[in-house]
């Protein structure tokens, strides 16, 4: 609640290794991140804003339909960690987003 209301200090906000940095709030829908040094990653999560995709029907087809759509962009140290673990976090972090059912925290 003390970091909601903006009343963290310097000190209690440093020693973090990696940031999640929220600018969809402000309407961002392609954000890069750049990493805050000695952190060692970045995720930056974008506005979300419906578009068309190409969904598979029932039947196989394929159709154009509009749907929610969010980006997230990550950057990281390849000094810190491999991309591949990067990679794995993502593809995890797509995974939660995409099947959990979020109408309860709507």
């Amino acid at each position: 609640s003390r970091a909601r209301s903006r009343k963290l200090s310097p000190d209690e906000i440093q020693g973090g290794t990696f940031t999640i940095s929220n600018n969809g709030s402000a309407g961002s829908v392609l954000t890069m991140a750049i990493i805050n040094q000695p952190q060692v990653a970045i995720i930056s999560t974008d506005a979300i804003v419906r578009k068309p995709v190409a969904v598979r029907m029932p039947d196989g087809s394929e159709s154009i339909a509009i749907h929610p759509v969010g980006n997230l962009a990550m950057s990281w140290d390849h000094r810190a960690f491999d991309g591949a673990y990067a990679a794995n976090f993502l593809a995890k972090v797509k995974q939660i987003l995409e099947t959990q059912d979020w109408s309860a925290e709507l």
